[in-house]
């Protein structure tokens, strides 16, 4: 009897029933399906953001290559020719390892440097002017059980106005006793490096 009793609502209680619950499932239909298409539209987007990632890094590697000389699929046309008045000129590119790794040799030999110019005040023949000298042959003697870059070290250090000494280069035996002497006060070199914060790359020091 209470089945068939209609209510201001509409419809008997068990059509009402009937109603909520078809109205529940379609609800929890929707509601499945609706996560389903977020959860698929979530991977589908990320999905096509790494594709268009890897497609972007495709295009630079592309673009890179083509100013490359040793790549075949270099263009000559895509490169830009500096001039020899450029600060840019020889040097790597800005930012990337090349520039890293060159700034990191440039400390290994402007520290290298700066040590042989240590031993040669301290081992030498000291200055009154706070310098020192010391020969050829003495140096090499105790600078090779340190580091068997001696000559190269001493090539470098005159390129900078650190030492001098006669000749193009040194040999052992033939130059033992050459002088080789400082032409500035250790500490003033060493003032130079405790300075350089940031290393010029092809820069022993800054003078």
């Amino acid at each position: 009897m209470a089945d068939a009793t209609v209510c201001a609502r509409g419809g008997s209680l068990s059509e009402r029933m009937e109603r909520l619950d078809k109205k529940t499932s379609s609800s929890t239909q929707d509601s499945t399906s609706s996560d389903n298409t977020q959860a698929f539209e979530l991977r589908h987007t990320n999905l096509a953001e790494k594709k268009k990632m890897f497609n972007e890094s495709i295009e630079r590697q592309k673009r890179k290559m083509t100013k490359n000389p040793f790549s075949s699929s270099f263009q000559k046309s895509s490169t830009q020719r500096l001039s020899k008045d450029d600060p840019n000129y020889g040097r790597p590119v800005a930012g990337s390892k090349s520039e890293r790794r060159a700034k990191g040799a440039a400390r290994h030999v402007n520290a290298e440097v700066v040590f042989l110019c240590d031993t040669i005040y301290q081992e030498g023949v000291p200055l009154p002017d706070g310098t020192a000298v010391i020969s050829f042959g003495e140096l090499f003697q105790l600078y090779t059980r340190i580091s068997n870059k001696v000559v190269g070290m001493l090539l470098r250090a005159r390129k900078y106005g650190l030492v001098d000494f006669e000749g193009e280069t040194l040999f052992q035996r033939r130059d033992d006793d050459v002088p080789i002497k400082l032409l500035k006060p250790i500490q003033e070199i060493r003032d130079e490096l405790n300075r350089d914060e940031e290393f010029e790359v092809g820069v022993c020091h800054k003078v």
